[in-house]
């Protein structure tokens, strides 16, 4: 594809090069699939949030109630996402991590394909090998430790969803079937956490300034608002008990929040770095996909900054569409030098994102663990982190026996002082329902923080709870308490 564009200094009519020619945009997929198949089964498991998930799925699959018996404290479909695919793990025997990376690793081929497609009828775009490089460069390799996270599944549905925007500001008519998946997909984004909609609503909006008209939009409208009622619908017939919960969570999680610096400059980082690339390459105007990736990207990372809880996973699909966005302007850029040192810049930028998400669990706790436990352990923490449990728990072939991934309402309701009183009623029930956990589960070992210890250990219920258990190893922070005959 080659694509005329104006030089903006000299006013003459420059071509964009077709970049990569010679490949084709499935080879292209494929060699970022096969990194990512490679990276995740030999490198990089499954983070912890997955991890938990993916138990909590293994409980309800067994019988247990979401939320009543098995505590998450995200909405359920944060759930749901990994359900289907535990119960086909269940069904053929295949441990529950390799099909659900082995499904977002298609979901990135098919996130990939289907951005190709859409962006082929644009005039403006650069060449579909190129386009589909940088679709499974920031789908299926940038993740590294976040990959299958929810950020992960918002990234596939919304790529695409982004690209039918921009062709419909580019004019070009969408087949009906085509708009109505391309809503479904940006429905299920705002489904997986609500404040996913400010990476889809701008765009659309910014679609129907452009086109001056709604009508345009108005089947994927159709189809993300079915998507999101069926949610709602399911939402209240299965997991009611949810709202049971909002109380303590508001008055625990959604108070807590990081330094401001982890906050803001965090999700802006790396979105900030690849539109100033782009900006450098002068172009004399910005193709519609690059605008609606970028109004993507700045709508996920204001997400990240309202959610306010620094986690690496929220940044990720802000990173990927900036990156997506600069990779784009890069690609129909006319040949002058700049593109050089662009292309090196993001290059350099992808590398120390990927550096920085390349998170790897600590091996000593696993090696701390098998050196004192029977095979297969029944295991709970005392912690108010989920990843003192996750995922080393699944790791050493263990079974986690606690109603919840950790203490965490009661160490984020300790941090504020127990003033609030429906801080601190969340506050009893932890402790309450930690040692009705070791009373009635019996666990095997019981993982300690040692940064929660002093506190939590004054609590008589917990004391009680842990007379039956004595510290046999450690990695770090971490103490492994096995059955033993006195207490400490």
């Amino acid at each position: 594809m080659s694509i005329h564009q104006t030089e903006p200094w000299t006013g003459e009519a420059v071509a964009a090069p077709a970049i990569a020619p010679r490949w084709s945009p499935l080879l292209a997929i494929v060699l970022c699939a096969v990194t990512a198949i490679a990276v995740q089964s030999q490198w990089i498991p499954l983070d912890a949030d997955v991890s938990w998930l993916i138990t909590v799925c293994e409980r309800v699959l067994s019988g247990a109630r979401l939320y009543v018996d098995v505590v998450e404290i995200n909405p359920p479909a944060s759930v749901w996402l990994y359900l289907p695919l535990v119960w086909i793990a269940e069904a053929t025997g295949v441990r529950p991590e390799a099909v659900v990376a082995g499904a977002f690793v298609a979901g990135g081929v098919v996130s990939s394909l289907c951005t190709v497609k859409l962006a082929a009828r644009l005039d403006d775009a650069p060449h579909p090998a190129f386009v589909a490089f940088a679709a499974a460069l920031v789908t299926l390799i940038l993740p590294m430790a976040m990959f299958a996270q929810r950020e992960h599944a918002a990234l596939l549905l919304a790529l695409p969803a982004l690209t039918a925007l921009a062709v419909i500001i580019e004019g070009k008519p969408l087949r009906l079937s085509t708009a109505l998946l391309a809503g479904l997909a940006a429905g299920f984004v705002i489904a997986i956490k609500p404040h996913f909609a400010l990476a889809i609503v701008p765009a659309a909006l910014w679609a129907a300034y452009r086109r001056r008209s709604l009508v345009p939009l108005l089947p994927a409208f159709v189809a993300a608002a079915a998507a999101l009622g069926l949610y709602a619908a399911a939402f209240l017939f299965w997991a009611k008990a949810y709202l049971g919960w909002l109380p303590a969570i508001s008055h625990t999680y959604l108070l807590y929040h990081d330094t401001w610096r982890n906050v803001v400059v965090n999700p802006l980082l790396f979105p900030g770095i690849a539109f100033l690339l782009a900006l450098l390459l002068r172009p004399a105007r910005l193709p519609a996909l690059a605008v609606t990736s970028a109004l993507g990207a700045l709508g996920f990372a204001v997400a990240a900054i309202l959610q306010a809880k620094g986690y690496p996973n929220h940044f990720y699909p802000g990173a990927a569409l900036a990156l997506f966005a600069a990779l784009v302007v890069l690609g129909i850029a006319p040949p002058r030098r700049e593109r050089r040192m662009v292309g090196v810049g993001l290059a350099a930028a992808f590398l120390w994102q990927i550096h920085g998400w390349a998170i790897l669990p600590d091996p000593k706790l696993a090696a701390a663990i098998t050196q004192v436990a029977p095979p297969h352990p029944r295991i709970i923490a005392l912690s108010r982190e989920l990843a003192t449990g996750h995922p080393v728990t699944r790791n050493v072939g263990g079974t986690w026996v606690g109603s919840r991934a950790g203490l965490y309402f009661a160490g984020l309701a300790h941090d504020q002082g127990l003033k609030d009183p429906i801080a601190a009623e969340a506050y009893r029930k932890d402790i309450r329902d930690f040692a009705s956990d070791v009373a009635h589960n019996g666990p095997d070992l019981i993982l300690v923080d040692r940064r929660d210890e002093a506190w939590l250990m004054r609590e008589p219920q917990i004391a009680q709870a842990m007379r039956g258990y004595v510290p046999r190893s450690r990695a770090g922070d971490i103490e492994v308490w096995v059955r033993g005959p006195r207490a400490r």
